[in-house]
């Protein structure tokens, strides 16, 4: 189903990345969502999707061939038309995503309050981060006072109001993320749209409950927000200790 990847003009979103999905999606509601990633690219934004009825069909063939494409009929779409698409034919357990969610949330938390608690925290004026270490460096007067071993969740885009997960993120190196692709497996195993999607329309909040479930499934130690001049870097904290 791959096919080069181009801008396309939507009339609704204006000109965007192209996407193609099956024509049962496009039309559908809880279709079934299915995906292919290109084994040059398997962290792309917008996969390739096609619905449950193209699944079996494709299966049946074993492949991808005229007979299981023409039943696709695939169709063109924005990025902003196949993120709506998406989430209409999507299928979760939405009270168990709801169980997993309370239970980060609460799980966050407490490691939060013991970390100002013991390392205060929040008091310091000055904060590094370095992909290259994987630190986190919180200093005062010139000198580091905390270091904390980091990975980069995700970040929260406030010009195109968009969550986006450090693993689909190109610039964030992968000795920084590989911890966050068992937060992908664990939403494509228990198929959690949140999780296994690579970017979707969000605020400020889901990123910090996105933190909150990396941070409960890897076993971090805490999280820190780091606000930029495009939105914000969400960062699991997974060791901190004082500076020598």
């Amino acid at each position: 189903m791959s096919e080069p990847r181009n801008g396309v003009e939507c009339p609704e979103h204006g000109v965007r990345d192209a996407t193609y999905v099956c024509q049962h999606l496009a039309s559908g509601i809880g279709s079934g969502f299915h995906s292919g990633h290109d084994d040059d690219d398997p962290d792309e934004l917008w996969p390739d999707a096609w619905c449950d009825a193209c699944e079996s069909v494709r299966e049946s063939e074993g492949e991808w061939n005229d007979r299981s494409t023409t039943f696709a009929d695939i169709r063109l779409l924005c990025d902003g038309c196949y993120q709506r698409v998406r989430g209409r034919n999507w299928r979760q357990d939405d009270e168990a995503f709801k169980r997993l969610m309370s239970d980060a949330v609460d799980y966050l938390r407490e490691r939060q309050d013991q970390l100002y608690s013991r390392y205060n925290l929040g008091s310091y004026p000055r904060y590094d981060w370095n992909q290259q270490t994987g630190q986190l460096i919180f200093s005062e007067g010139g000198r580091a006072r905390l270091i904390a071993d980091i990975q980069f969740v995700g970040s929260i885009s406030t010009r195109s109001a968009t969550w986006l997960w450090s693993w689909a993120n190109r610039s964030i190196l992968e000795s920084v993320k590989q911890g966050v692709r068992q937060v992908r497996a664990y939403g494509n195993e228990h198929r959690y749209l949140q999780l296994a999607a690579a970017c979707w329309t969000a605020e400020e909040i889901d990123g910090w409950e996105m933190t909150a479930i990396t941070a409960y499934l890897i076993g971090a130690t805490g999280a820190y927000r780091s606000p930029g001049d495009r939105g914000f870097s969400f960062l699991a904290i997974t060791e901190v200790h004082w500076a020598q």
